[in-house]
């Protein structure tokens, strides 16, 4: 049976345990404080530097572990929010195309990149919030803070989570983001661009565009369609249905046609008057309107790589080369907000003296100080658009609030459990 006493009145967690059995301590009373040093030379470690190194090393480890855990969970349940919005812009059109499950899976999951890099610093900070309360809750950090460490041992592990998170953010932005959402326009393209799917739907009426209505009685291998009927009401002067007996569909040099064999065409003389028939052998109907994107070679913001937005090509307007430059500058600076989301987070919960009763007001603040931090920074932005000049403001903001942040946890004005022996706080030994 372990015999192991409980600190300081609190139930034992297994970070007390190994902080207990590995740095020597000594009862006063209901108290243990560090020994002296014969009880140094009586621990299995030989130095007393030592040991707090291996306890450092543990500690970091495990709050690092306690924090990474619910980021993973806090960014996929966010993305997973993203996703829905994402999926429904991709429904009408996966639908109405006639495509798989699994293209449409493919087309969202390709679209989530653009999303990543702005979420990732709200997903940090609810598990900032999340693990340090639970260590709060669990009286793991009075232990650690009674074992004689610093505030750092405690802000190291999380400012280091902070920095990986933005690493990824700068990856998704930089690489992953730009490649995805090409690869999405291009594969919407396709399905577009596919005639057979987009034009023909057997058995039903369908509007591939507006003003125009197709019906189609047979689809048959090869192109080749029956019973075919077309209203083109795209231009108001010159409405006009088409109806043959068969056709194909063909991409000619000139774009794509509808060429309709054995048929009639019905228009309105003047718009508005006599109804006028024209049977015909052989009809060619343009679909050039469906072909009109492959010309095009501008990219939107979000599909070009960094190098792309900075140095657009010649032919790009004054107004797009702005807005190009803004979004390059919003690419770079956005990923520092994760920095600044831990600190906030971080100074809400250990930035102040231990209270039993909990620390939702200093959350609130929290959450009112992300809001702060953070709606600037959109504002920059905007005003990027319109005075290049200004895209310093974009990094000068988030770095100030990351150089504050640091500057008050730096501030020795904290109620560290330790002392020449261990004096705890007044409510720390009221509770023992």
């Amino acid at each position: 049976m372990d015999t192991t006493p409980a600190l300081f009145g609190f139930p034992r967690s297994p970070l007390s345990y190994g902080i207990l059995n590995e740095c020597p301590c000594r009862r006063e009373g209901r108290r243990f404080v560090p020994g002296n040093a014969d009880d140094v030379k009586r621990s299995h470690f030989p130095a007393k530097n030592k040991a707090r190194i291996v306890l450092m090393s543990g500690i970091s480890n495990y709050i690092f572990r306690q924090a990474g855990g619910p980021l993973i969970f806090f960014t996929f349940a966010l993305v997973g929010v993203a996703w829905l919005s994402q999926s429904l812009r991709m429904l009408d059109l996966v639908i109405n195309q006639s495509q798989s499950a699994a293209t449409y899976l493919y087309l969202t999951i390709l679209a989530l990149p653009q999303v990543v890099g702005l979420l990732l610093p709200f997903a940090l900070i609810a598990a900032v919030f999340y693990s340090l309360n639970r260590l709060y809750v669990e009286s793991e950090l009075v232990i650690i803070w009674a074992a004689g460490f610093s505030r750092w041992a405690v802000v190291g592990p999380i400012l280091l989570l902070a920095v990986l998170t933005t690493l990824a953010a700068y990856v998704s932005n930089l690489m992953i983001m730009p490649a995805g959402m090409r690869e999405v326009k291009d594969r919407v393209f396709e399905i577009r661009a596919d005639l057979v799917n987009t034009f023909v739907r057997e058995g039903a009426f369908t509007n591939p565009i507006d003003g125009l209505t197709v019906y189609v009685s047979e689809n048959n291998a090869g192109g080749d369609i029956r019973g075919i009927l077309v209203h083109d009401a795209r231009n108001p002067k010159g409405i006009a249905t088409y109806m043959a007996q068969r056709g194909l569909l063909a991409n000619t040099p000139a774009g794509p046609r509808l060429i309709m064999f054995q048929g009639s065409v019905q228009w309105l003389d003047g718009g508005a008057g006599r109804l006028k028939v024209l049977d015909f052998e052989k009809y060619t109907f343009d679909l050039g309107q469906f072909d009109k994107q492959r010309g095009e070679a501008s990219r939107e913001p979000s599909e070009r790589y960094l190098n792309e937005l900075l140095y657009p090509e010649k032919t790009v307007n004054e107004k797009q080369r702005r807005k190009y430059f803004a979004e390059a500058h919003n690419r770079l600076s956005g990923p520092l907000y994760c920095l600044v989301f831990a600190l906030i987070g971080v100074y809400a919960l250990v930035g102040g003296t231990f209270n039993r009763r909990g620390y939702g007001g200093r959350i609130a603040l929290a959450c009112a100080a992300v809001l702060a931090a953070r709606l600037p920074g959109f504002g920059f932005q905007q005003f990027t658009n319109s005075v290049p000049d200004a895209a310093f403001t974009m990094y000068v903001w988030p770095l100030l609030w990351v150089a504050g942040l640091l500057l008050l946890l730096s501030i020795r004005k904290f109620e560290y459990l330790k002392g020449s022996g261990l004096a705890p706080s007044p409510a720390v030994e009221a509770a023992s």
